[in-house]
């Protein structure tokens, strides 16, 4: 999806009208997409958690590839939130890693958004500033079928 000019580092409400429509139209979209978890990080203080020192109320970044071989450069980053978090015990970093470890193949259902405060990470530790954020459902493939985390 094609990143509009002007926006990264600034804060919404000083981006031009035609580029936030444009921008809420695709956050209006839900997603789901299968790949691969590369890495999960517990997130630092960021303006969705106000720029709070509580690790409770911190977001997950998770890596989404296309293959588990592919680099951090190639993934999606896609989001935890600690609300939703919080309705699912089993999403925890434990096993999150244990999915990355093992290679199993994931789906995730969410909602897309534009995160504009990480342009310089763009073909460094991400593709694309376009997330999935927040994930609303974790899927594993086993046993030939999906099943929830």
């Amino acid at each position: 999806m094609e990143v509009p000019d002007g926006v990264s580092k600034k804060r919404r409400d000083h981006w031009p009208s035609e580029t936030l429509q444009a921008v809420e139209a695709q956050e209006r979209r839900a997603v789901r997409v299968t790949g691969f978890f590369l890495k999960v990080k517990l997130e630092g203080p960021e303006s969705p958690n106000c720029h709070g020192d509580n690790q409770g109320d911190r977001d997950f970044h998770i890596w989404l590839a296309n293959s588990a071989d592919d680099e951090r450069s190639d993934a999606v980053v896609v989001e935890l939130t600690p609300r939703i978090r919080a309705l699912h015990p089993s999403w925890s970093r434990t096993n999150l890693n244990r999915l990355i470890a093992n290679k199993t193949r994931v789906r995730v259902s969410g909602w897309v958004l534009l995160d504009p405060e990480h342009p310089d990470q763009v073909g460094k530790t991400r593709a694309t500033v376009w997330e999935i954020h927040p994930i609303m459902m974790i899927e594993v493939f086993s046993g030939g079928q999906w099943r929830g985390l």
